[in-house]
């Protein structure tokens, strides 16, 4: 439960065995590989050079190939898979099988090409329709669309506007010119379309009247015959391209039986793709490679063992202070606490010489969770529902259903001891079927008869996490050699408390020696001098006196303010029950036992949703604020070795 110790490591190797090596570190599964601190522009390292790209790019493309074939089958082969679907198993040498990879692009690019040929057939359908519906107007009229008359009487296809009043259009044609004759066509809902047959010598004036009107020729070149043969050869052409179509659709869901196998070459592609990309950080000569990189300590007899068969030199070494922010980070926690990971993993990673909070946080998370939804019903749903999960969907990174887990038997318990149920339901289902019930559940407290104690309960909750943050910060800092910032930075403030504390208790409560206010008060006046020369210690002048003021202010207005920002527990939990128990009620007013559980149970579950964020939420903003600013230092940079890591199949580890 700790920051795993990195060893930073340096290796040089023959260039033949390059890809053979990089293989086995993936293999491996914990290297890290960076780039070598070194400047190729600088003529003492000419000769030096990044490895080629090709391959980078092939694998890119190979894997480009097969997610664009996977999604072509999710189109139009899709698959009936379960909720909680198993992964298949195959072993590394099965994964890195290069016949089966062939065989897998292979089938990628028969699903592509078939997706392409489908979507030309698409295209030409699309076409052929849209010349269908320029023909159609025109369908009524028994002349060829390559007419164009004589020289004397030439014949020209025209539209004008769908709102023209073509009885008007007809009138203007025939007060200009009685040598002139509209044929009307068909319409659609943008033109209307007719024939104008016209004498030559009074195409001018024809075609001044008919201006007014906005109309214009109609262009249909290419065509033979009249509309309607046209259009019936149109359709015949359509109809085999929509069979056509429909082969082709047949033929990729003959295909989705490839599914398998497609999905098993996306995570070998991944596979090259991170081998490349590593590859790529590596510097080359002509005849061997040099490789930097990171791995944990107890991983370096592993990786002398793995490298034994290569003819290779390399050395591993601890951090220097001066490189702790280069250092990637990993955290080695329990089967309880790796589920904080969730949390850790968003705010950020604690830097290399920093401390692991998980440990830390996990009881105060889970107690806080569980505070806040109380209810023994819900926590058994997050039980169930994170179990179920973990077992029959085996997710790859299990972190967030595990803390739902362990969050669900902390709410259990807390339930428990606040007597709830889905809220009140049982009572009120009870009473509903006998009205002299007087049956309650057995609960130590109540969400809504005891919120002083709960709010009290929450602030002492709140100061044991504080004072937690705060000692963990004195043990750091002692650990450093910054034990006189830790005494004028957090001791003093413990001294001021106690010594608050003991004043009032001598002030206040009977019985107790008066002795101990006069205890308190020389504590307090000790604490608030500690305060005065540690915060003022670097200040001079009047600047000692601003900077005493500024301590105290905002040490005593965060301490406190830090603490009443607990009391969100206690107003959550009781938010919760009583949203519960406004929904029960309801139910209860029908009078109908089976009226009341169908809205008690919808109720409740819009009430689970809400308090699983609201427990999520300002769970985390607890953590995050008023915690780790005692004590983190966030900053470190995930450790992410050169590793198998797939999507879609699992791996089994073979043994040597």
């Amino acid at each position: 439960m700790a920051i795993v110790k990195m060893k930073r490591l340096r290796l040089m190797a023959l260039r033949p065995e390059r890809e053979k090596l990089l293989r086995t570190l993936q293999s491996l599964g914990c290297v890290e590989i960076r780039e070598p601190a070194i400047d190729l522009s600088d003529p003492e390292w000419e000769g030096l050079a990044k490895p080629e790209s090709a391959g980078l790019e092939k694998a890119r493309e190979q894997n480009l190939l097969l997610n664009n074939a996977l999604e072509v089958l999710r189109k139009y082969a899709p698959a009936k898979e379960g909720m909680f679907a198993q992964r298949p198993e195959i072993t590394e040498a099965e994964l890195f099988d290069d016949g089966v990879y062939a065989e897998g692009l292979a089938a990628a690019r028969q699903v592509m090409e078939a997706e392409q040929a489908l979507a030309a057939k698409t295209a030409e359908r699309s076409k052929l329709l849209t010349q269908k519906a320029s023909l159609e107007p025109w369908s009524c009229l028994d002349v060829p669309l390559n007419t164009e008359g004589t020289a004397t009487v030439p014949v020209h296809f025209c539209s004008v506007p769908g709102k023209t009043d073509f009885a008007a259009l007809e009138a203007a044609v025939g007060q200009a010119t009685e040598l002139a004759q509209l044929v009307r066509a068909g319409s659609d809902r943008e033109l209307q379309y007719f024939l104008l047959i016209c004498h030559s010598t009074a195409l001018s004036d024809c075609s001044d009247a008919m201006r007014s009107f906005g109309a214009s020729r109609v262009t249909l070149r290419g065509w033979t015959g009249t509309a309607a043969e046209n259009i019936a050869l149109l359709d015949n052409r359509i109809a085999a391209l929509t069979r056509e179509e429909e082969q082709c659709r047949a033929d990729i869901a003959a295909l989705g039986g490839r599914r398998d196998a497609l999905r098993r070459c996306v995570d070998r592609a991944a596979q090259e793709i991170s081998r490349e990309e590593n590859k790529a950080r590596l510097i080359d000569t002509d005849a061997a490679f040099l490789m930097s990189g990171w791995l944990p300590a107890d991983k370096v007899d592993g990786l002398q063992k793995a490298l034994g068969g290569y003819a290779c030199a390399w050395e591993t070494a601890d951090p220097a202070p001066e490189e702790y922010p280069e250092v990637p980070v990993k955290l080695k926690n329990n089967f309880i606490t790796r589920s904080m990971n969730t949390i850790t993993e968003m705010y950020s990673l604690p830097a290399y010489d920093g401390i692991d909070p998980n440990p830390l946080m996990a009881p105060f998370f889970i107690l806080f969770f569980g505070m806040i939804m109380a209810d023994m019903a819900y926590g058994l749903l997050m039980i169930i529902a994170s179990a179920v999960v973990l077992v029959k969907a085996k997710p790859k990174n299990p972190n967030f259903m595990e803390m739902i887990f362990w969050c669900g038997i902390s709410t259990v318990l807390w339930g428990a001891a606040s007597g709830g149920f889905f809220g009140d339901m049982i009572p009120q289902l009870v009473t509903m079927i006998n009205p002299e019930s007087t049956f309650e559940m057995p609960a130590l407290f109540t969400a809504l008869d005891d919120i002083v104690a709960i709010m009290v309960g929450s602030l002492v909750l709140g100061v044991i996490q504080v004072i937690t943050g705060m000692t963990v910060s004195v043990v750091k800092k002692a650990k450093d050699g910054e034990f006189i910032d830790a005494l004028f930075n957090e001791i003093s403030w413990w001294i001021i408390l106690a010594g608050l504390a003991m004043f009032i208790c001598g002030m206040l409560l009977a019985g107790v020696p008066a002795a101990l206010s006069a205890v308190g008060k020389v504590m307090l006046i000790a604490g608030f001098l500690m305060l005065a020369v540690g915060g003022t210690r670097e200040a001079k002048g009047f600047g000692k006196l601003t900077s005493f003021i500024g301590i105290i202010y905002n040490g005593v207005t965060g301490f406190f303010s830090d603490i009443l920002s607990y009391i969100r527990l206690m107003a959550l939990m009781v938010s919760g029950s009583v949203i519960a128990s406004v929904f029960n009620t309801l139910g209860a007013t029908t009078g109908i036992v089976p009226v009341f559980i169908l809205i008690s149970l919808l109720g409740n579950a819009l009430n689970l949703a809400l308090s699983l964020l609201g427990a999520y939420v300002h769970d985390l903003r607890l953590q995050c604020l008023e915690f780790f600013g005692r004590f983190y230092k966030e900053g470190g940079m995930p450790f992410e070795p050169l590793s198998i890591q797939t999507k879609y199949i699992d791996v089994i580890k073979e043994e040597n």
